[in-house]
């Protein structure tokens, strides 16, 4: 009986091992990784933050043609570096599935589709330095063989659609994230990034947290990369769907992260794409079809830049002229903390940091 039940304990055991290694099949060894990078980001993907080793069969690696190196850790990652900046790659590596060596992209051979997990992609994509190496995997696994455009490609084609699914997935990692930031750094030290690895980069070179461990601070790295997927929808200006802008006429529910409004009296609400419309209508309303005064407005209400709270617009700092702009083009964009606006201003070339009785007409563009 007790040999019954050791040999069914060994099957079970068993059981999870291999599926465990299904489940991480991209993963290696330390010893068994090439990292390109010197730097803080040397372990991680520069684009979603993820460990390089843990998916590193999947890794590709890019030189830039001013001499800079990075690696990611699948093609879905690539292929969005690819679609922002193709016109300053050099060069693209990628990892041989069975040697773990970086080969020429251009000379590999991808699986596409096998029954392998994918990396950042529910598709998985897998290269070999040769034909044949990559038709016997396709023979044990599935999948189709392509040629590297050919499957940069197919990435490129469903990164928006994959994007989406990522993000609802990463919702409660950045909703965590948030808390973890605003109980656990330095929040003057806020900034807007265009990558997940690139804020886990700032976060670790600027010591911006502290006693964060590599959970908690993915965790926060999502939520500063994209803090629409973290905000409580409670604490932002609601705006019904049909709701036009009265100074340009565009949708203003298609902008959550720039709605401003204007509450009359009377229980009418005026809402706004930006800032910037938000205020010609408050000095002309006349000239967009309303006639109340200043005096009948009730309350100004704007979203703040980084939580994308609706804060008190009279409250509210303004930065002007910045190279961040916002659906209308240049924008003035609203902060509840000064601290904060200024190291935005800093950070993104602001000309001017107003409240707002020192907002004139002339400066609206």
């Amino acid at each position: 009986m007790k040999k019954s039940i050791s040999l069914l304990m060994f099957l079970i055991a068993l059981f999870f091992t291999n599926l465990n290694a299904q489940e991480m099949f991209q993963t290696v060894e330390p010893k068994d990784a090439t990292l390109v990078k010197n730097d803080s980001s040397k372990e991680f993907c520069n684009v979603c933050g993820m460990h390089l080793t843990k998916f590193y069969k999947t890794n590709h690696a890019t030189e830039f043609k001013n001499g800079h190196k990075e690696q990611y850790c699948s093609l879905h990652c690539q292929a969005q570096i690819h679609e922002d900046h193709e016109d300053k790659i050099k060069n693209i590596q990628v990892v041989d599935t069975n040697t773990l060596k970086f080969i020429d992209a251009k000379d590999a051979f991808y699986v596409i589709g096998s029954s392998k997990p994918g990396t950042m992609s529910p598709i998985s994509k897998y290269a070999f330095s040769s034909k044949e190496e990559a038709m016997k995997f396709q023979k044990e696994f599935d999948g189709e063989i392509h040629t590297f455009s050919e499957s940069l490609n197919i990435a490129k084609n469903a990164l928006e659609k994959e994007n989406i699914a990522l993000d609802e997935k990463r919702a409660p990692m950045a909703i965590k994230g948030k808390k973890i930031f605003e109980t656990m750094c330095n929040t003057d030290q806020i900034k807007d990034f265009n990558s997940i690895g690139e804020a886990k980069q700032y976060l670790i070179d600027n010591k911006v947290c502290k006693n964060l461990d590599p959970k908690m601070l993915q965790a926060v790295s999502i939520y500063l990369h994209n803090p629409m997927i973290a905000s409580d929808k409670t604490t932002m200006i609601k705006v019904p769907n049909e709701a036009k802008c009265p100074v340009c006429g565009m949708f203003v529910s298609k902008f959550p992260k720039w709605v401003a409004q204007i509450q009359i009296k009377d229980g009418h609400t005026h809402y706004f794409d930006g800032v910037k419309d938000m205020m010609k209508f408050y000095f002309e309303p006349m000239k967009y079809e309303h006639n109340h005064t200043n005096n009948q407005i009730e309350k100004i209400n704007v979203t703040d830049y980084y939580t994308l709270e609706s804060i008190d617009g009279k409250n509210a700092f303004y930065v002007v002229g910045s190279n961040v702009y916002g659906p209308m083009g240049e924008e003035l964009i609203p902060f509840k903390n000064e601290t904060q606006a200024k190291k935005f201003m800093e950070d993104h070339y602001g000309k001017t940091l107003l409240k707002f009785e020192e907002i004139k007409k002339e400066i609206l563009f």
